[in-house]
């Protein structure tokens, strides 16, 4: 399992929700460390036992697929008692991504997050072809 030591992610302040920006070099990375971030703020509890949890996304574009990505890591979790810190992607394009997730059940968490929302959602390349996601979590 990762370590979470100098993530490529900050929290942000928020008024009501939680708020994370997060960065990486390519797109799928980005999705691998929002799934990071997200689950270093939840918390887990873990177990010892290790999963593989498959996923399907399909979704009309890159924000939309991050948000449903991480909202169907969110259910899983809740599921599953378990808690993601990797993905490990089989297939992606633009409007969809397979593959799946990599964690370990939990006991229990420190923290719960909702939903990821689509309020503020914001994903986009920047000019050096890295990658930028603004989420806003309801808590």
């Amino acid at each position: 399992m990762r370590r979470f030591l100098n993530m490529p992610h900050r929290q942000l302040d928020h008024t009501a929700d939680l708020c994370f920006e997060v960065t990486a070099g390519s797109y799928p990375e980005l999705l691998g460390e929002a799934l990071c971030a997200m689950t270093e703020w939840i918390g887990p509890e873990w177990k010892n036992s290790a999963v593989e949890r498959p996923f399907r996304i399909e979704a009309p574009d890159r924000v939309a697929l991050l948000v449903d990505l991480l909202n169907e890591a969110l259910a899983l979790s809740q599921i599953y008692r378990e808690a993601y810190g990797a993905l490990s992607i089989r297939s992606s394009g633009e409007e969809f991504i397979e593959g799946a997730f990599l964690g370990r059940a939990i006991s229990g968490a420190r923290n719960e997050i909702k939903a990821v929302t689509w309020h503020g959602a914001k994903v986009e390349q920047r000019a050096d072809g890295s990658w930028l996601a603004i989420l806003l979590m309801d808590i």
